[in-house]
């Protein structure tokens, strides 16, 4: 009993201990991995390890446990079988055959104790009688223990009346000894042998995965900005490494792109900033050797370079206007307004400022639309300004306000010079010109284009450009209402 009382102690302390064990492994792996620093190998082959052995334990334990459970089971069909044979022993012959007990005893290595109706001992094996008890499981089989030993017990009720007997079969649980640890032995050395294999093969094969890793961080610390072009290898892998590279690769050719288009930003900017201070300063120089005392220099130097200034301040804004934009501090301010209001204070303007074009509108239907209304008003007037300077004299210009139901269709058209095919897909390119050599005949920075895209686009709308050589552009904007 108190054997018992032990075993389901033991039980209870293995049961908690597994119930924290998870917990606590996790625990221990949260302040080794924020302590130290491990690679991905290690990590994995050391967490399949300690996971492997902890199974390979319990697997273990399992397997002990079943072999002490066999051995049980074999005393208990072996004590069975010596039980019923005593039993018929007493019973032919009305009394105890102690020779033969004590022979059966001394060859299978069990005490037989013989208890009579009063409960005390009739007959013994046991070495000491004080060893011996009298077991109220009076017909059963049982797990005890009684001075420090564990025994395996079967008790049985003999006769009737005055012809009682109780018969008891014990013994003991070391006679387990020599096989448990010999197999449990085996076992774990067949544990070892798997967890140091397996640790081994898993390390290989983790080293082998994760290579494209190794190969990927070597090609990022190499890439610089002297070196762009390089890209990571995507033949060797075909799982989410290969996914991780492609998007790598895409990241890389966004910043090159964007890298390639900073160059060429500053680049022009340069250049377009160059010309109005070469003007400027030629200008100064000029004033400053002979122009003072002429009052036709001085006049002429004064209007050059206050026409460049205006050039020069005009170019600062727009490129201010676009680094705003582009780090989305550029200020919308929406309201709602009569936009057919707009199209008329535009085509007034248009007229007063410019008497050598011809402006139409045909239709400007009253809608009221929700939008930034310097914003739309500058996009507007960058479209009808570009087909003023590429349309000849009395050359005809029309803006039109459409409402569609959904939104409003705005349409600028000129039967100017027209722009050529190959050109209309980087007429928004920032300092693009159709004219190659960047003449500045014309006027303009090349960059009004850029930000009246960036406008339409901000008000959630989309532009459309349809125009040839000599036939004209048509400019087809569509504003959503909100």
């Amino acid at each position: 009993r108190n054997f018992k009382t032990l075993l389901d102690s033991i039980l209870e302390v293995v049961k908690e201990i597994l119930s924290v064990l998870p917990n606590l492994i996790k625990h221990i792996f949260e302040v080794i991995n924020k302590r130290l620093r491990f690679s991905i190998t290690f990590k994995t082959t050391a967490i399949h390890t300690f996971s492997l052995t902890l199974a390979l334990l319990f697997n273990t334990i399992l397997i002990a446990g079943g072999i002490f459970g066999l051995l049980v089971y074999q005393d208990y069909e072996f004590m069975s079988r010596s039980m019923n044979a005593m039993a018929s022993s007493i019973t032919d012959a009305n009394s105890i055959p102690e020779e033969k007990f004590l022979e059966l005893s001394k060859d299978y290595g069990m005490d037989i104790t013989i208890f009579n109706s009063n409960k005390d001992i009739s007959f013994t094996t046991a070495s000491s009688e004080s060893s011996v008890f009298f077991s109220k499981n009076t017909n059963g089989f049982s797990l005890d223990g009684r001075d420090n030993n564990a025994y395996v017990m079967m008790d049985k009720k003999l006769g009737s009346g005055d012809s009682i007997y109780y018969i008891q079969l014990r013994r003991p649980i070391t006679n387990y000894i020599p096989i448990l640890p010999i197999a449990v032995s085996i076992v774990s050395a067949l544990n070892i042998l798997i967890i140091i294999t397996s640790g081994i093969k898993l390390s290989r094969t983790s080293r082998k995965m994760l290579k494209p890793i190794d190969n990927m961080t070597n090609t990022a610390k190499s890439i610089s900005i002297s070196a762009l072009d390089k890209r990571l290898d995507v033949v060797q892998s075909h799982d989410e490494l290969k996914d991780l590279a492609e998007t790598f690769n895409d990241m890389l050719d966004r910043i090159e792109k964007s890298y390639e288009q900073q160059n060429q930003f500053v680049s022009d900017a340069s250049h377009e900033l160059r010309t109005p201070i070469a003007v400027i300063q030629g200008y100064a120089n000029m004033l400053n050797r002979w122009g003072k005392d002429d009052k036709a220099v001085l006049e002429e130097s004064i209007n050059a370079i206050k026409s460049e200034a205006e050039n020069m301040k005009e170019l600062v804004e727009k490129l201010l206007f676009l680094a705003r934009a582009d780090k989305n501090t550029q200020k919308i301010e929406k309201d709602e307004f009569p936009l057919n209001g707009l199209i008329d204070e535009i085509m007034r303007e248009t007229r007063m400022i410019d008497s050598k074009h011809m402006f139409l509108c045909d239709r400007n239907d009253e809608v009221i639309i929700d939008a930034d209304r310097t914003l739309i008003k500058q996009a507007l007037r960058i479209f009808i300004d570009n087909s003023i300077k590429y349309t000849p004299e009395n050359g005809l210009i029309k803006l039109n306000s459409i409402n569609n139901g959904s939104g409003i269709i705005l349409i600028i058209q000129d039967n100017g010079i027209g722009i050529p095919k190959e050109d209309l897909p980087h007429i928004f390119d920032r300092f693009y010109r159709c004219d190659k050599a960047r003449t500045r005949q014309m006027g303009g920075t090349g960059l009004g284009l850029s930000i009246a895209k960036w406008i339409i686009g901000r008000h959630n709308g989309n532009i459309q450009v349809e125009s040839g050589l000599n036939l004209g552009t048509k400019i087809i904007i569509y504003l959503p209402y909100r």
